[in-house]
């Protein structure tokens, strides 16, 4: 019994031993469990924040500058005053406010005297982010009419819009962001194990005893998986279309163009990190925590970015699959809006060309 007990200490010792010696495995132990507590403690929140709002009220008046400042001092809302409906149309279709609230133009003559009319429009490309706007929004509407006094809170009309999703369907902001998740999988997951799975197997001097270069076995492996990333969006694309009845209000060429561009970007992490770890178990782990999670977590599909602090927020911008979830969205649902299309794809281009870049030069010119 004793001696039983010493070899399961040794052996015990043993395994400590190796698990230190591998990186990855004290990087999954380790380091794993803290990325996940601080993405889960602080990247997510249902709660909503920072709402951009822009408040339409012509001719002002001090009823309408009250409510202003009841829009301003909350924790949920950043006002910005526009004047006009166009301007706030505007800033709602290219994503530079979330709503827009408007008094009628002859609000202060009828506060007191006659029916109020306040507008209030959402962007419902998220449904359910769109229903809590409006509830915050006509919560606030109903509070600065109570404290008028007088017949007001009795007569107020609060008059709410949704665009881009008018059905409220949360399919209509759910499946542009599966998409980004199935693209960053099928470029990035798969591809980080083609070359690590070429070290484990060995067939890499094969292939090096052959005028074949290193590059151009990158290129061939990049390749293939852009021929499947791009099997994968028609079939995400006609399920959309025809299963889930969702808009494609932009134009389809620029769909697939952007979508073309963002597999690249995904194809090059996965080549940098296949090249760098040469082990696929490594690979996987890296890609998973590099490319799967933050385009899940980090990119605004399931989390509003607005609500993260300012932190994270900050990480986001060095997350590819954010522009690539704004690309969607925008030409799923709003249609083509160049001063949100062509910002994102430049940043997407760049993210291409760097991450190709790393590749070729982390590429294998023999086996060490």
């Amino acid at each position: 019994m004793t001696a039983s007990l010493k070899r399961i200490g040794a052996l015990i010792v043993k395994e400590l031993h190796q698990v230190v010696r591998d990186p990855g495995n004290v990087g999954i132990a380790v380091i794993l469990p803290a990325v996940l507590l601080l993405l889960f403690g602080y990247g997510m929140s249902m709660d909503i924040k920072n709402v951009r709002i822009a408040y339409l009220a012509v001719p002002a008046s001090s009823q309408s500058t009250d409510l202003e400042i009841r829009l301003t001092l909350s924790r949920y809302f950043q006002t910005t005053r526009v004047f006009s409906t166009r301007e706030a149309e505007e800033k709602l279709r290219t994503h530079e406010a979330d709503a827009f609230i408007a008094l009628q133009s002859n609000a202060p003559d009828t506060l007191h005297n006659g029916t109020t009319k306040v507008q209030i429009v959402v962007n419902g490309v998220n449904a359910n982010q769109a229903t809590l706007i409006r509830n915050y929004l006509q919560a606030v509407v109903g509070s600065w009419a109570s404290s008028l006094g007088g017949r007001t809170a009795h007569v107020l009309d609060v008059q709410t819009r949704t665009r881009f999703n008018e059905a409220n369907d949360s399919h209509y902001y759910l499946v542009p962001g599966v998409i980004v998740t199935i693209m960053t999988m099928i470029g990035a997951l798969l591809t980080s194990l083609v070359m690590a799975r070429e070290y484990e197997r060995g067939t890499l001097e094969s292939l090096f005893v052959t005028p074949v270069g290193s590059g151009e076995i990158l290129a061939a492996k990049a390749a293939t998986n852009f021929l499947l990333g791009m099997v994968s969006l028609a079939i995400s694309m006609l399920f959309a279309a025809f299963v889930f009845g969702i808009p494609i209000r932009g134009s389809l060429t620029l769909l697939l163009a952007v979508s073309a561009l963002f597999l690249i970007v995904a194809l090059g992490l996965g080549l940098v990190i296949s090249t760098a770890t040469k082990n696929q178990f490594l690979a996987c782990q890296f890609a998973i925590m590099g490319t799967f999670m933050p385009a899940l977590m980090l990119s605004g599909f399931l989390y509003d970015i607005l609500n993260m602090p300012p932190a994270v927020r900050a990480i986001t911008y060095l997350i590819p699959a954010r522009y690539y979830v704004t690309l969607l969205q925008t030409l799923f649902l709003a249609g083509d809006i160049p001063s949100v299309i062509i910002p994102c794809c430049i940043t997407l281009g760049v993210f291409a060309v760097v991450l190709m870049g790393i590749a070729r030069m982390k590429a294998p010119k023999s086996l060490e």
